[in-house]
């Protein structure tokens, strides 16, 4: 069976049904989990474990213990290359002669500190190293006032749209908001949604900034602004090349959303500039959709009316 056969083409979803059918439950999950591109973009491989794609030694997380280079005997352990090497001996001794006797080669680190400090050869380090923390001057820590980040409206004659995406573990679930405001920071429009948890944050971000594109489209604006608190997904959306990862075909809707208007942009702005999106994200645990047109959701009014408040000022 391919998986061609298992894709709704025309609605761009998986046959639920016909997956839940012929799977293993976590199997069906799993499968359903996976975002699918809204244009039909052909498939590539790429390596799950890098998060730009391509495959790569360093991306297998293999631990790799070098020779010292010093003596090329032993590997090059933080034990080894400060108290093993034999390349060290004319370092520590004679001094430290009788704690040489009394570390093994198998002993950690943290073993030899704790023999060091019961050593009597090494009271004198010890002296020194108290001495010297005394010493050292003390600065105090300046209080650091962070910049107080503001959503901000856009353009005359342009919308922007704010969009987040929120995770819902335990349900196994994850959450897409956006909100459209003009120039005088007015709501056009406001969305919450629902979705299968996605295999990673940044898929379900980049899930919401597609759906943004989408109901701007849907609503008719020529000009818009888009911004969302993920530096890592606004900067691959301008990037020019497709990134050959599973941001990849969502990446691709994105950019063929993008030919539908007359100009659009895409910039990042920190949480607190993005808090109205952010809490629409953390409400859509409760419904599949639900959209608001000129308003936002009673239990957002004040988080909206606080960003709308700076405007004035």
């Amino acid at each position: 069976m391919k998986v061609d056969v298992l894709i709704d083409h025309e609605m761009h979803y998986w046959k639920s049904d016909l997956i839940d059918d012929i799977f293993l439950s976590f199997e069906a999950s799993a499968i359903k989990e996976i975002p699918l591109s809204i244009v039909d973009t052909p498939d590539w491989l790429f390596w799950p474990k890098n998060r730009t794609g391509p495959y790569s030694i360093k991306s297998r997380k293999l631990l790799q213990v070098g020779t010292c280079p010093t003596c090329n005997l032993e590997p090059e352990t933080i034990t080894h290359a400060l108290w093993l090497c034999p390349k060290l001996v004319s370092v520590w001794l004679p001094q430290f002669a009788k704690l040489k006797k009394a570390t093994s080669p198998l002993s950690t680190f943290n073993d030899l500190l704790h023999l060091a400090f019961q050593d009597p050869s090494c009271i004198e380090a010890r002296s020194l190293v108290h001495e010297f923390n005394h010493l050292r001057p003390v600065h105090a820590k300046i209080p650091r006032t962070a910049r107080l980040v503001r959503w901000k409206p856009p353009p005359l004659g342009v919308v922007k749209v704010n969009f987040d995406g929120a995770i819902f573990s335990t349900q196994s679930s994850a959450g897409l908001a956006m909100v459209v405001r003009d120039q005088a920071g007015l709501v056009l429009a406001s969305l919450s949604q629902k979705i299968p948890l996605s295999t990673s944050v940044e898929i379900v971000e980049v899930i919401a900034a597609r759906r943004a594109l989408l109901l701007a489209r849907e609503l008719g604006f020529e000009r818009v602004m888009v911004e969302g608190d993920s530096e890592i997904i606004i900067k691959a959306i301008k990037e020019k090349a497709l990134p050959s990862s599973d941001l990849g075909h969502i990446l691709e809707d994105i950019r063929v959303l993008s030919r539908s208007f007359n100009s659009i942009s895409f910039h990042h702005i920190k949480r607190m500039g993005n808090c109205v999106a952010h809490h629409l994200a953390h409400r859509s645990f409760c419904n599949p959709l639900l959209v608001w047109m000129e308003e936002v959701p009673p239990d957002i009014v004040d988080v909206y009316n606080h960003d709308l408040g700076f405007i004035h000022e």
